[in-house]
């Protein structure tokens, strides 16, 4: 049908539908733009897409190689923490064993096999449970790893491949999976034969220590009864002070003497119980005996109720475990009615040695003019009768000259002997005179060559005098009889407000302990003489290095030694 043939309404509904179509086909072509357009978006954020990945590859790759490396490292480190597990496993000083939940061997160390004497291809067929030796044991300590899931140092009974029985120390720990369950177990075992021995011998120390430490202890109170009873009963005074001079412990005797007990005195000092000059006194004692850490013996002077008393006081230091001292301890013995004697003894000693030179000066005087007297007269006789008979009888008068030769000798003999005795120079001249002249007659003497050499010589009494010119004659003496020596040097001289006298010789000398108390060298002599004066006499010799004799006085006594206003007759002049 042509469109002409077609109603009007046909036409319309035509058209409607020609619209719709349009419509349609718009709606489509709009639909198909959108499409192409997201279309062609997708492909842009595709492409930058793209763009990114292919920018963002290099970085992955290097990230994929750090990685890669990382891992090696991680393998490398983990292969060498292997070894060195391994390594101290195997090392370990303690038995260390891996088993499976059926209690099969998958580690054995070697300490493992020293110990219980199995290789680990040995364990073969075995299983951990097989080593115990009391099933009991077993079964407790398994029930408290069942329990605990590990257990520590638990000591039990294993068996050795040679049956032997050993006390063990056993650790124990689980291993799980990852799903919690028990694969195995680990086992480390530390043999305790040893520690066993040794706690025995310990144990057997001890009791043995404690037995010394009982018999030490009994000892101990025997020692502090004695101790004890020698601190109440000794005369002798006993005390200790800590390092400040405060008082610790004193004895009996101490109370008894002072008026005061051992807990009043505990903590004071001796400023608060002597006079201060006392105490000053006790004081610098006690302080050198802890400076010098060496024993002090020194006589202190103190007044009591019933007079002045000297004590001798034997001081020492006291020392704690790390060897620091940290007091004094003092014994002080009284000594007054000693010194008392020794004062008398020294006064008639001083006595005698008077008595002594004025016999020797008697004597000497004796010899020189009486005997001297003779024998000069009988020296003329024969200078006479040598004379009257040179003619009548030649024979009697060279007897005669002959007797007056002996005659001659023998007085010299006698002016030595006399001037030995007593030589008149020390009395006209003074001690220097005197040395020097008894010096030389030494060296002819002797042939012993000698030199002497003074200085700074104050100006001293008889007493003093003759007690040098004395010690001088014993010294040399003893050199010319004992000492083979070829040289010998005397020197006297002042310094430091001190007279001094050696002698020095270049003999064989002789060994210090060699002096027995009977002086066979004569120092006893010598150490009389220097005791009444108040100075002192020093030996000191070595074998085949000579002797010294030394005679030191302090210049404060060169006044003290005066003679006895009593005594007879003079002993010598002031030089």
């Amino acid at each position: 049908m042509t469109d002409s043939d077609k109603t009007q309404k046909q036409l319309l509904e035509e058209v409607k539908a020609l619209r719709r179509q349009v419509e349609l086909l718009e709606a489509q072509a709009v639909q198909t733009r959108r499409a192409a357009e997201a279309s062609q978006q997708a492909h842009r954020d595709l492409q930058r897409r793209m763009a990114e990945r292919t920018a963002e590859l290099p970085k992955a790759n290097e990230h994929l190689k750090q990685e890669i490396e990382d891992r090696k490292r991680a393998e490398q480190e983990l292969k060498r923490t292997k070894e060195y597990l391994e390594n101290v496993i195997d090392n370990s000083v303690d038995a260390i064993g891996i088993v499976d939940r059926h209690g099969r061997f998958l580690l054995w160390n070697r300490r493992a096999a020293e110990i219980y004497g199995y290789r680990f291809h040995e364990l073969e067929g075995k299983r951990a449970f097989d080593l115990y030796a009391d099933p009991q044991e077993l079964d407790r300590m398994l029930t408290r790893l069942r329990q605990d899931g590990v257990v520590r140092e638990c000591e039990i009974q294993m068996k050795k491949r040679d049956g032997a029985i050993v006390p063990m120390d056993i650790s124990i720990s689980l291993l799980k999976d990852e799903q919690g369950r028990t694969i195995g177990s680990v086992c480390v075992a530390r043999d305790m034969s040893e520690r066993k021995k040794t706690e025995m011998k310990l144990k057997e120390a001890q009791e043995e220590l404690s037995r010394y430490s009982k018999d030490l202890e009994r000892q101990i109170r025997e020692r502090t009864s004695e101790i004890s009873a020698i601190l109440r009963y000794t005369p002798a005074v006993v005390y200790i002070k800590d390092r400040d001079g405060r008082y610790k412990l004193v004895n009996s005797r101490f109370e008894e003497l002072f008026g005061i007990t051992n807990e009043e005195i505990r903590g004071k000092s001796d400023y608060e119980i002597f006079p201060l000059e006392v105490a000053d006194r006790f004081r610098e004692n006690d302080l050198q005996v802890l400076q010098e850490k060496s024993p002090l013996k020194v006589e202190e002077p103190i007044y009591q109720d019933d007079g002045s008393h000297t004590y001798l006081s034997v001081k020492f230091p006291l020392y704690d475990e790390q060897g620091y001292a940290n007091g004094v301890c003092g014994i002080s013995t009284d000594i007054t009615e000693l010194k008392k004697a020794q004062d008398q003894l020294r006064l008639l000693s001083g006595s005698i040695m008077a008595s002594q030179e004025k016999e020797r000066t008697a004597i000497a005087r004796e010899l020189h003019d009486e005997l001297g007297q003779v024998l000069t007269a009988l020296r003329l006789d024969s200078v006479w009768l040598s004379d009257r008979l040179r003619n009548r009888d030649p024979r009697g008068a060279d007897r005669a000259v002959t007797m007056c030769d002996l005659i001659d000798k023998t007085i010299d003999e006698v002016r030595g002997l006399a001037t030995r005795l007593r030589p008149g120079v020390l009395d006209d001249f003074g001690l220097i005179e005197a040395l020097n002249w008894y010096i030389k007659d030494f060296s002819r003497r002797t042939g012993i060559t000698c030199s002497f050499d003074h200085e700074n010589v104050p100006e001293v009494d008889d007493v003093v005098a003759t007690a040098a010119y004395r010690i001088t004659q014993e010294a040399l003496t003893n050199v010319a009889r004992h000492s083979f020596a070829t040289q010998v040097r005397v020197s006297l001289e002042g310094r430091d407000n001190m007279l001094t006298l050696a002698v020095v010789d270049n003999g064989r000398g002789f060994y210090p302990r060699d002096l027995r108390e009977s002086e066979c060298l004569g120092l006893a002599g010598m150490r009389e003489r220097a005791s009444l004066l108040g100075g002192i006499l020093d030996i000191h010799a070595n074998p085949f290095r000579g002797a010294q004799v030394r005679f030191r006085l302090p210049l404060d006594k060169l006044t003290l030694g005066k003679e006895d206003p009593g005594d007879s007759g003079p002993v010598g002049r002031r030089p």
